[in-house]
C-alpha cells in the first residue's frame, strides 16, 4: 500500500527508494544512508539523481512526479530539503550563505551537511564567514570541525590561525591533519606562538598520513605544498614529481610543480613544467591558463595569448581567463581584438566587476561609447 510496487519486488524494498545504491570511485557500490524521500522535482531543477528514474531508466522526472502526486498528494514537494541552498551555492550565488549558515547551526542536521555547508559558505565569501568558521571549529561533531579546518583555506592567511588554531590539538587525527595542511601553507607561521608545539605535532601526523598514503597522487601533491611552505624545497619538488608519476592527468600536481619553480625564481622550468602538462592534458583550461601566464613572465606574448585564448575557449564561463586574455591582447596593441572578447551577452550576464571594468577601459580607449555604456550599466547594476 505504501510502496505501490508488488510485494517482494525491488521497488517494494525500503532501502531501494530511501537510501539507494550509488557507485563511488567507479568500483564501489554502496548505500548513502540518508533515508530521504525521492525527489524527481529536484532532479528536474538541478540534475540530482532520484530513486524513481534510477530504476525506471526509460521514464522522465515529470512522469515520476505525476505518480508521486497521485499516490501521496503533493505534500512531498514541500518537505524541507538542503538541495536549494547547495544548488545555489554551486551556482556561486552568495545569497545562499544565509541558508547555509542555518544548516551549520542546526544540530538536527547531519554532520556531513553542516560540515559541507561551512565549506561552501567560505568558498562563496571567505571574508564574511571567518567568524562562522571559528564557531564551527568549536562544534562537538568532529565532521563539522573537519569542515571548518578545510574551509579555513578560503580565509585570508591572517585570519586562519585565529579561526582554527585550536584544531591543531583536536582529539581527532583527521581534524588535526586538515588544520596542519591549511596552516602549513600560511606565511605567518612565526605568529603561532604557544601553538607552535601543537602545530609541529599535527605536522608529524600529516607526515605519517602522507607516508601511509604515498601511492595516492593527491596526497603527494598536497604534502608537497606543505613541505614547500616549510622551506623544504627538495622534498617538495620530489613530492610534486611523484604525484605526476602516479597520475599524469592530475592537473593540480602539474600546476603545483610549475608554481613551485616560479616561486623559486626559475621561470624557464615553470614554463617547461606547464608545457609538459599540456602535452598530456591538452584540454585542461587551468593548465593552458597557467602556461599562458608563465609565457607572459618570459615575455613571449604571442605564445602567451595563444594559450590564454585557448583557456578561455575551453572554459568560456571563466571571467578571469577572459579578462587576462583581453589585457594581454591590449598590451600588444590589439585593443580591437581585446574588446571583441566582451560581447553583448557578456554585458547582460556578467557578475564579475573586474571583467566589466576591463571592458569599460578598453571601450573608452577605442572611443566606442555606445557599446561601453552597456558594460557601465551592467557594472552599476552589479
Amino acid at each position: 500500500a505504501h510502496t505501490h510496487h508488488p510485494q517482494g519486488s525491488p521497488g517494494a524494498l525500503c532501502a531501494n527508494c530511501h537510501m539507494p545504491e550509488r557507485t563511488y570511485m567507479k568500483v564501489d557500490p554502496r548505500r548513502d544512508h540518508s533515508f530521504v524521500t525521492p525527489r524527481p522535482d529536484l532532479s528536474a531543477l538541478y540534475g540530482t539523481p532520484n530513486a524513481c528514474i534510477s530504476c525506471h531508466t526509460g521514464q522522465t522526472n515529470a512522469w515520476a512526479s505525476e505518480h508521486l502526486d497521485r499516490w501521496y498528494g503533493k505534500a512531498w514537494r514541500e518537505r524541507p530539503t538542503i538541495a536549494h541552498a547547495f544548488a545555489r551555492a554551486a551556482q556561486n550565488d552568495v545569497a545562499a550563505i544565509e541558508n547555509l549558515r542555518r544548516f551549520v547551526t542546526d544540530r538536527e542536521q547531519p554532520g556531513i551537511v553542516r560540515g559541507s555547508a561551512i565549506g561552501e559558505m567560505t568558498r562563496l565569501d571567505g571574508a564574511a564567514t571567518a567568524a562562522d568558521v571559528k564557531v564551527a571549529a568549536g562544534d562537538p561533531d568532529p565532521i563539522v570541525r573537519l569542515g571548518a579546518a578545510e574551509a579555513a583555506a578560503n580565509l585570508s592567511a591572517n585570519r586562519r590561525l585565529d579561526a582554527i588554531g585550536l584544531l591543531l590539538a583536536d582529539e581527532t587525527r583527521a581534524v588535526r591533519v586538515a588544520a596542519a595542511r591549511v596552516l602549513g601553507t600560511t606565511p605567518s607561521l612565526d605568529l603561532l606562538g604557544a601553538q607552535r608545539g601543537a602545530f609541529d605535532a599535527a605536522l608529524d601526523d600529516l607526515g605519517a598520513y602522507a607516508e601511509a598514503n604515498a601511492d595516492v597522487a593527491e596526497t603527494q601533491s598536497t604534502y608537497g605544498s606543505i613541505l614547500f611552505g616549510q622551506g623544504r624545497t627538495d622534498e617538495a619538488e620530489k613530492a610534486f614529481r611523484e604525484a605526476i608519476v602516479l597520475d599524469p592527468t592530475l592537473s593540480g600536481a602539474h600546476i603545483n610543480l610549475a608554481e613551485f619553480y616560479r616561486a623559486t625564481g626559475d621561470n624557464e622550468k615553470s614554463e617547461q613544467a606547464y608545457a609538459e602538462a599540456i602535452a598530456a592534458n591538452p584540454d585542461r583550461a587551468d593548465l593552458r591558463y597557467g602556461h599562458g601566464l608563465s609565457l607572459v613572465r618570459l615575455k613571449a606574448l604571442p605564445d602567451a595569448i595563444e594559450e590564454l585564448t585557448a583557456a578561455m575557449r575551453l572554459d568560456p564561463g571563466n571571467s578571469h581567463y577572459r579578462t587576462t586574455a583581453a589585457i594581454a591582447l591590449d598590451s600588444m596593441g590589439r585593443t580591437d581584438d581585446a574588446f571583441a572578447l566582451f560581447g553583448p551577452t557578456i554585458a547582460g550576464g556578467a557578475t564579475e566587476a573586474n571583467l566589466l571594468g576591463t571592458a569599460i577601459q578598453l571601450g573608452l580607449k577605442l572611443g566606442r561609447y555606445a557599446e561601453t555604456l552597456k558594460f557601465a550599466e551592467a557594472l552599476a547594476r552589479l
